[in-house]
C-alpha cells in the first residue's frame, strides 16, 4: 500500500484533521471515557458543519 492509494482529498483530510483535533480536546477536557467520547462525537459534528456549508456554497456556484 503506498501513500497515493489512499485517494486522500481535501474533504477527507479534513474530516481526519477534525476528528483528530475533537479527541484531543475531548481528552483534555474530560476524565471519563463515556463522556469524552460524547464530547468528541460532537465535536467533529460541529467542526465538520463548516466544511459541509462551504461544500454546498461551491457546489452551487458551479
Amino acid at each position: 500500500m503506498q501513500f497515493d492509494d489512499l485517494n486522500l482529498n481535501p474533504s477527507r483530510v479534513t474530516r481526519l484533521v477534525g476528528s483528530i483535533v475533537a479527541i484531543f480536546i475531548a481528552l483534555r477536557l474530560t476524565d471519563d471515557f463515556f463522556t469524552g467520547l460524547g464530547v468528541a462525537v460532537v465535536l467533529v459534528i460541529v467542526l465538520d458543519i463548516p466544511w459541509s456549508l462551504h461544500n454546498r456554497y461551491v457546489a452551487r456556484d458551479k
